[in-house]
Order: structure tokens, then sequence, then C-alpha cells
């Protein structure tokens, strides 16, 4: 289920382009790159992790108190 987290450069600006972004500013676009790859390199981390033996949270419950 390994993935590689990080996004080529070419369909980084490519994907940005298409949302929107002004992508004429290339320093600000690497800056931007980089936050990208370190938030997706988080995210695969995440996704990888093995919580086959952990319950969820619940985190509602109809009894709860309002007061």
């Amino acid at each position: 289920m390994s993935q590689n987290a990080n996004m080529s450069k070419e369909t980084f600006m490519a994907m940005a382009k298409q949302l929107g972004l002004d992508t004429s500013d290339d320093e600000h676009m690497e800056i931007v790159y980089q936050q990208v790859n370190e938030i997706m390199s988080v995210v695969s981390k995440l996704r990888n992790m093995d919580l086959d033996d952990c319950e969820p949270s619940n985190t509602f419950s109809s009894f709860q108190s309002y007061a």
C-alpha cells in the first residue's frame, strides 16, 4: 500500500494552472510546490498507519447532556 508521496514539478504546475493559480511567479510556486510535497508526505504516512486493532472513537452519544 506504499505510495510515492512526491508529485513531479510538471504535474504540480499543470494542476496549479488548471486550478487557476498564477504560475508566473517561479519563486512563489517553488515554495508552494515544496509545501504540497510536505503535506502529501504526511498524508501518505497517515494512510499507511496500521489501525486494524483500533476501535473508532465514539464522539457522539445520544445521552450527552448540554447543560
